[in-house]
C-alpha cells in the first residue's frame, strides 16, 4: 500500500451503521476518520439557518462562497462553530440528501474531503466516498442491513439524542431517504465494483469492526508480500 497507511471508505445507506463502524475502525488502527456526510449536513444548517432551503441555485453559489466546513479531532465545525449536537434531525437529513445533489455542494466539499485523505491513514464514511471521492482508495466497504433494522437503528439513536419521533415515521424517513440518495443523477449511493459489501442486519457492532479490521489487515498482508 505504498510508503503511506492506507485509505479506507466506508459507504452504505442510512442506518447501515457507517458511523458507529467508521469510528471504532479508525479509533483500533489509529487513523483518522472523516465523516463526509456530516460535513454535508454542515452545509445544509448553514442553508437552513440561512433561510435558503427552498432557494434556486444562484442564491447557493453565492452561500457557499461563505461557507467554511471541516471535521477537526472528530468535531464537525460550521466555521468556528462545533455543529455535531444540531446535524443530526430527520428535516435535515432529507435537506442534507436534496442539496447533495446539486453539483455546486459537491464541488465545495469532495475538493476538501480529498485533500484530508490525501496522506493516507484515514476512514473516509460517507455514500460516495469509494466511488467518487477517493475511488482509488486502498480497501473499500460498503455495509448494508434490511430497511427494518436500518429504521431499528436511527429510531434509537435519534431517542437518544432527545428527538420523539416514532418509528413508523423514521422507517418513511429511511425510505425516502433511500430513494433520493440512490436516484439522484449526481454522484448517487451505489456500491464500488471493488468494494466488499457486508450486511450487517444480523451482526453487533463489534462483530462488524473485527471483520473490516481483519480484511484491512489481509489486505496489508497481501501487498507486503
Amino acid at each position: 500500500m505504498k510508503d503511506r497507511e492506507p485509505v479506507i471508505t466506508i459507504d452504505g445507506p442510512a442506518g447501515a451503521g457507517k458511523g458507529t463502524v467508521a469510528r471504532r475502525l479508525a479509533e483500533r488502527l489509529g487513523f483518522q476518520l472523516l465523516d463526509t456526510g456530516a460535513m454535508y449536513r454542515a452545509v445544509a444548517l448553514s442553508v437552513a439557518r440561512a433561510g435558503l432551503a427552498e432557494s434556486g441555485v444562484a442564491a447557493l453559489d453565492g452561500h457557499l462562497q461563505k461557507v467554511e466546513v471541516s471535521i477537526v479531532d472528530g468535531q464537525v465545525l460550521l466555521g468556528d462553530e462545533d455543529v455535531g449536537a444540531l446535524i443530526r434531525t430527520p428535516e435535515l437529513g432529507q435537506l442534507t440528501s436534496r442539496l447533495s445533489a446539486i453539483p455546486a455542494v459537491r464541488e465545495k466539499l469532495t475538493p476538501l474531503q480529498r485533500r484530508a485523505a490525501g496522506a493516507g491513514g484515514v476512514v473516509l464514511e460517507g455514500r460516495d466516498t469509494g466511488t467518487v471521492v477517493c475511488p482509488d482508495a486502498d480497501v473499500k466497504f460498503y455495509l448494508t442491513a434490511s430497511l427494518e433494522a436500518r429504521a431499528r437503528r436511527r429510531h434509537a439513536e435519534l431517542l437518544a439524542l432527545g428527538y420523539g419521533v416514532t418509528l413508523e415515521a423514521v422507517r418513511e424517513d429511511v425510505r425516502v431517504r433511500d430513494r433520493q440518495d440512490s436516484g439522484r443523477t449526481l454522484a448517487p449511493l451505489r456500491k464500488a465494483p471493488d468494494a466488499i459489501e457486508v450486511d450487517t442486519t444480523d451482526l453487533t457492532i463489534d462483530q462488524v469492526v473485527d471483520r473490516l479490521a481483519a480484511m484491512v489487515e489481509q489486505r496489508r498482508c497481501c501487498t507486503r508480500s
